[in-house]
């Protein structure tokens, strides 16, 4: 007959799933962290393209004003003073006090 005895260490056998255990979490923590950092990358990528982009977008206008600037040379006329007259001249009409 085979018969072979075996003997256990139980805390053999305890501090080496302790073990692989913490081998398999510190694994896994790290494989998530990868991630993150990844697309956190690739957030951070993004946003300096819009900024970017907001920035070119920024100049053309500032061009465009510029330019705008340049070729009119009409006068411009603020129509806010007026307006401001005529409708102090309503209200005093409309209460009867000068």
């Amino acid at each position: 007959m085979l018969l072979i005895e075996m003997s256990i260490d139980l805390t053999m056998l305890v501090g080496g799933a302790v073990a692989i255990a913490f081998i398999a979490g510190f694994l896994l923590r790290s494989s998530l962290m990868k991630k993150q950092k990844k697309k956190v990358n690739e957030l951070e990528r993004e946003m300096m393209a819009n900024h970017a982009e907001i920035l070119e977008l920024q100049q053309e206008k500032l061009a465009l004003e510029k330019q705008l600037k340049g070729v009119s040379n009409i006068p411009v006329i603020p129509i806010t003073a007026k307006e401001e007259k005529k409708s102090e001249k309503l209200q005093d009409k409309s209460t009867g006090t000068k």
